[in-house]
């Protein structure tokens, strides 16, 4: 009876501290519609909404700080946040922050976020069509500053334009350059296109270049212990697996 008493006492403990914990994360707060956005400073989008329902049903405090991407890796790094929303798995950022277990090898990671595919964006006027041929890529390729994909490109010997602080001023460049390419995801594309800055003036070419899975990255210097993290990764797996929450976030952009 005395066992039995400890341990509930243990286990209350333990959900006590998960409901009083805050986890501070920090986000793009470039537009990377649909997955991440930031409206009157605060974080938004498919990603930040599986995030935050998986922290609420946990019954953990989370507190999102939208910044430049590059500058919230660098607080990552330093330790001012628990963690980064979201990442996709390099060695480099791997040395400051831990990602799942299958991060690093899997195709499509039973712990993303989700999964996002990349794409060769150009003007309407250029008849370039990618053909699996990365070296073919109209030059210069811009993506924004602090992306994994630029990486990526500039390994394939590409000249990679990534100064930018979001795909809205990459394709803005690309348009007024009227040269070269974007790469980009098309969610972006199809929202943008919308306005009249944009619309009728870009295409997309239908053969994407690249699949990523997309991650809530831990900070190594994160308060959270690893079996805390795992909970967390799991729960996101079960909210992105389960349809009829996925459609009814999905609804919402």
């Amino acid at each position: 009876m005395k066992f039995l008493a400890t341990f509930f006492l243990i286990l209350i403990t333990c959900n006590d501290a998960w409901a009083v914990r805050k986890v501070r994360i920090c986000s793009d707060r470039g537009l990377w519609y649909p997955f991440m956005m930031t409206e009157r400073g605060e974080a938004k989008g498919m990603h930040i909404d599986i995030i935050r329902m998986a922290m609420k049903n946990m019954d953990v405090k989370l507190e999102i700080t939208p910044l430049p991407w590059s500058r919230c890796l660098r607080d990552a790094q330093k330790g001012r946040y628990d963690g980064v929303a979201t990442a996709s798995y390099k060695d480099e950022r791997a040395e400051f922050l831990i990602y799942p277990p299958d991060a690093k090898t899997a195709v499509k990671s039973q712990f993303r976020v989700s999964q996002v595919e990349y794409v060769v964006v150009t003007t309407t006027d250029n008849p370039y069509e990618y053909d699996g041929e990365l070296k073919s890529i109209p030059q210069p390729v811009r993506t924004p500053k602090g992306y994994s994909i630029a990486e990526d490109l500039e390994k394939a010997g590409l000249f990679v334009s990534s100064t930018a602080l979001g795909d809205k001023q990459t394709l803005q460049n690309l348009l007024r350059d009227n040269k070269g390419s974007v790469v980009t995801i098309p969610n972006v594309i199809q929202h943008l296109s919308k306005s009249p800055a944009f619309s009728g003036k870009l295409k997309i070419s239908k053969t994407p270049i690249k699949s990523k899975s997309y991650f809530l990255a831990f900070a190594k210097q994160s308060r959270l212990t690893v079996d805390e993290m795992n909970q967390i990764w799991s729960e996101i797996a079960r909210i992105r697996e389960d349809n009829a929450i996925m459609t009814e976030i999905a609804e919402k952009y």
